[in-house]
């Protein structure tokens, strides 16, 4: 091999760092334009021709709703990096590019609703977020890792379960559920045990624990641990991040308003 053909090799540490450094410059170009993907599906939907419009109405849809989402998330994370919440380059942190990209593609691939998308930039944030200890990243990627399995009712009861952590309805189950049903829009208490069964699998929630049958009510009479409204430490925690998001949120862009008026 010629000195020549030896230069056009790249050796595995070379292709990361080439690769990094286009990740980084895309995430810049999102930030400054970031309704540019939404123009390429149009341009993709408009392509497709007169004969298959319908798929092109749907495609054309869904570019608007992710124009939005791109445009909503570009000013949000301007003003967070500009409030210093999140680092210029997202090179800084340890899942920062690799997050950004999974985020991209979801939006892409998926358009999550509103309840989705404000947990999944919750979780991206809190993986992000600058003076995070080590340990505290670890943590968060892995709920990062389970922000990506959660749907929108999933959201909806976690998020109202979090806002009465200190007041579960005594230690029964069905009572539990009754009062998750109405606080959460869920109304039938069946619709629960959808959830509830994802939530334990992925640790945020406690199970119950068997007392008795009740079968006129259709519920296995079982106790529950009352603590954190059944809430567990990493279920607690996932919730707080979200809070904190809106709570960081807000100031910055409260922030970035009183720069540009004075």
């Amino acid at each position: 091999m010629s000195d020549k053909d030896e230069s056009l090799v790249l050796k595995p540490r070379e292709f990361y760092d080439v690769a990094k450094l286009q990740l980084e410059s895309e995430f810049e170009r999102f930030l400054e334009h970031p309704l540019t993907q939404a123009m390429e599906a149009f341009t993709g939907a408009l392509a497709l021709g007169a004969r298959q419009l319908g798929i092109s109405a749907g495609r054309m849809a869904q570019a608007i709703l992710k124009g939005q989402m791109y445009e909503q998330l570009a000013e949000e994370w301007r003003g967070l990096r500009e409030a210093g919440k999140i680092p210029d380059n997202l090179g800084e942190t340890k899942h920062g590019l690799y997050t950004w990209a999974e985020l991209m593609k979801i939006i892409d691939d998926e358009c999550p609703d509103g309840e989705r998308l404000d947990a999944l930039k919750a979780a991206f944030y809190a993986v992000n977020r600058i003076n995070e200890s080590d340990t505290d990243k670890i943590v968060e990627y892995q709920l990062w890792q389970i922000s990506k399995e959660l749907r929108s009712g999933d959201i909806l009861l976690l998020r109202s379960m979090y806002t009465r952590l200190n007041m579960a309805p005594g230690n029964h189950a069905r009572d539990w559920a009754m009062q998750m049903a109405q606080l959460s829009g869920l109304a039938i208490p069946e619709l629960l045990e959808r959830y509830e069964k994802r939530f334990i699998d992925l640790l945020l929630m406690t199970p119950r624990s068997k007392v008795g049958g009740d079968i006129q009510l259709g519920y296995d009479a079982s106790g529950i641990d009352t603590r954190n409204n059944r809430l567990t430490q990493l279920g607690v925690r996932f919730c707080r991040n979200i809070e904190i998001y809106k709570i960081d949120l807000e100031g910055a862009l409260k922030a970035q308003q009183i720069m540009k008026c004075s």
